[in-house]
């Protein structure tokens, strides 16, 4: 049977759905005129706004479930595709009337409301998520699957986006290139401090050809981190409203620096040079959660590749040295220069 209506979910965070771009990529190439209906949660709508793979998006917190039902009904979806499930996202499968339900098969109640999948224990980590979420595209049709294989779609953004990010570099008076450092996670993932942030930033800043300028990404709620920063070094960009005019400045940007969390996989889905920090945990680690379709394009800084007893109840890394930030520094400014 060739699906004719997919329902694709993916409900978690914003660098999940962005590696999971891929597989709606893949979906689209496969069943290029199939209705295909997206379901996310609203704080993750913006990365898939303009996605135009896609013909509609359910945010799936903002809808009674009984609608989210119906509403995939009244489109007859016969094939239900979930990248992630949870108990919720189960019963909308099962009830959606999609004779084809398709899920990572782990957990108990992935047996009992899909009828199709591949079994994943993605806690192994032997590979990336988008790798894991391919998987189950592949299992659809394995030989069409193999033979027309493409991840490369980017994040789209919008033009009112990019007069936006071109009205604050003119402000800021940035004219040339720069670079984007955004060191904050939000606990998802250990990183550096934020002291060592701005050490690092301190000697990159020495080290850079032609004067690049540096901006630091922020939010309203990191705000009261920034005066940690020598203000003489950096220009701040505080993103009020719009994740895609992060994603717009980013593209606009010559390196992104940043710890393991949804901004760094922006720049990574963008295919911009990276430098990325990720923890040597497994669960954590960028064999599971790198920038996907990036690596070739990306510097990885490992800080607890050695170190045997880190403490992974705490989201910053232990025992950085003074001398520690000094080799980070010289391999970004190293990895820059070298362009």
């Amino acid at each position: 049977m060739i699906p004719s209506s997919i329902a694709i979910s993916r409900t978690d965070k914003i660098g999940d759905l962005i590696l999971s771009i891929p597989s709606i990529f893949m979906t689209r190439i496969l069943y290029p005129d199939a209705y295909i209906t997206l379901l996310v949660n609203s704080y993750n709508y913006p990365i898939v706004r303009y996605l135009d793979i896609v013909n509609e998006i359910i945010k799936i917190d903002e809808v009674d479930e009984k609608e989210v039902i119906k509403k995939l009904r009244l489109n007859k979806t016969d094939t239900f595709i979930a990248l992630y499930t949870d108990s919720t996202i189960g019963r909308i499968a099962k009830k959606s009337g999609a004779k084809k339900r398709v899920a990572p098969l782990s957990k108990l109640h992935s047996y009992i409301a899909y009828n199709h999948g591949v079994k994943q224990s993605r806690s192994e980590s032997i590979k990336n998520e988008a790798e894991y979420n391919l998987d189950l595209i592949m299992s659809l049709d394995k030989a069409e699957f193999k033979y027309k294989y493409n991840i490369d779609k980017k994040i789209i953004y919008s033009e009112s986006n990019k007069k936006n990010i071109e009205a604050f570099l003119t402000k800021a008076d940035i004219n040339n290139d720069f670079i984007i450092i955004s060191p904050f996670t939000g606990g998802s993932c250990k990183n550096l401090s934020i002291d060592e942030y701005a050490q690092l930033i301190n000697k990159i800043s020495t080290g850079l050809k032609n004067n690049v300028k540096i901006v630091i990404a922020a939010s309203q709620d990191n705000k009261q981190y920034l005066n940690s920063f020598d203000q003489r070094k950096i220009t701040i960009f505080i993103n009020d409203n719009d994740i895609l005019n992060l994603a717009a400045l980013i593209d606009k940007s010559s390196l992104f620096i940043g710890g393991s969390t949804g901004t760094t996989h922006i720049a990574g889905n963008l295919r911009k040079r990276c430098v990325a920090i990720y923890p040597a945990k497994p669960t954590q680690s960028k064999t599971r959660w790198g920038l996907f379709g990036n690596d070739d394009n990306t510097l990885y800084i490992v800080p607890d590749e050695i170190e045997k007893n880190e403490d992974y109840s705490n989201n910053l890394f232990q025992n950085i040295t003074e001398e520690d930030i000094n080799n980070y520094a010289k391999l970004i400014t190293d990895y820059y220069n070298e362009r």
